[in-house]
């Protein structure tokens, strides 16, 4: 790797052989994170990184986000910690590092209804943007104004239908960082969204296992939940070395025991293989793998 000493010009926290990121608790060092904490600092660290030609990677909690057991010799840059949220009438203004929960729970603070089915998400509003998150029959596009994006340099802002959001998609991460999403929600009773959130919160407990993890590892299949066929092939509590199956839904992969990262990948690459041989649908991980 290059020697980057030059990012500690940058004027925001830059910390070198940094230690996985991963929510999953696993994986090697990273050569160097950067934390901005603004839009100028987010576009000064991806523009001096692109002139000097060195790879870079931007993630937030990384909550769905695998980093391998041999570390990452590049640069993440970091978004968790460029906060902010701003209130004008139903439209509000959340800055890419915000949680989730933290957005639900302004938006059940001034009565505004849409995203309650979202609330239990854990991850960051800029990875719900990247990866169009959505639970309960909502996505997040549903609500989303526009997105400011810091692309070649530049902040940029992109409508919502520029975007082409999809079942876990968005054309955002191509294009560059998310700095910020305008989201749209409308006015309701605060008695009824509570309660809406509530009964999503239950429900989730009910569904998916507690433990360290990284959400639902593959996508659905035509609409059909990937658990659904690694519960057929009776691979319900399956392990390899520390990662193992959940017993309580198949699409979870629990760090049980200091799982590596390439436990959590043999676990679900043979997954992946026993489906294929069963019934030919094949799996596409959910979660990022860097």
């Amino acid at each position: 790797m290059a020697d980057l000493s030059f990012l500690s010009a940058l004027g925001c926290a830059s910390v070198f052989n940094h230690p996985s990121l991963s929510a999953f608790g696993s994986g090697g060092n990273i050569a160097a994170v950067v934390y901005p904490t603004t839009a100028k600092e987010l576009v000064s660290a991806t523009s001096l990184l692109q002139k000097e030609g060195i790879p870079y990677y931007v993630l937030g909690n990384c909550t769905n986000v695998l980093i391998k057991d041999e570390g990452v010799d590049g640069v993440v840059v970091c978004t968790k910690y460029l906060c902010g949220i701003e209130i004008e009438d139903d439209l509000l203004y959340v800055s890419a590092g915000e949680s989730m929960p933290k957005l639900c729970k302004l938006s059940l603070e001034g009565s505004l209804s849409g995203i309650e089915g979202l609330c239990s998400i854990p991850g960051t509003v800029g990875g719900g943007v990247v990866m169009n998150c959505s639970a309960f029959g909502r996505e997040f596009a549903d609500v989303i104004e526009y997105v400011d994006i810091v692309a070649d340099g530049e902040l940029r802002r992109y409508k919502a239908e520029e975007l082409d959001f999809g079942y876990r998609y968005s054309k955002a991460k191509s294009l560059g960082a998310v700095v910020g999403a305008g989201i749209k929600l409308k006015a309701g009773d605060k008695r009824a969204i509570a309660s809406d959130i509530k009964g999503y919160k239950i429900a989730r407990t009910r569904s998916q296992p507690q433990g360290v993890s990284l959400g639902s590892v593959f996508k659905q299949v035509n609409g059909v939940s990937a658990g659904y066929y690694i519960d057929k092939a009776g691979l319900k509590g399956m392990r390899i070395g520390g990662a193992k199956i959940s017993e309580k839904h198949a699409n979870f992969i629990l760090n049980v025991d200091n799982a590596t990262s390439a436990d959590f990948l043999a676990l679900g690459n043979y997954a992946r293989q026993e489906v294929d041989k069963l019934w030919g649908v094949g799996l596409q991980y959910e979660i990022d793998v860097i």
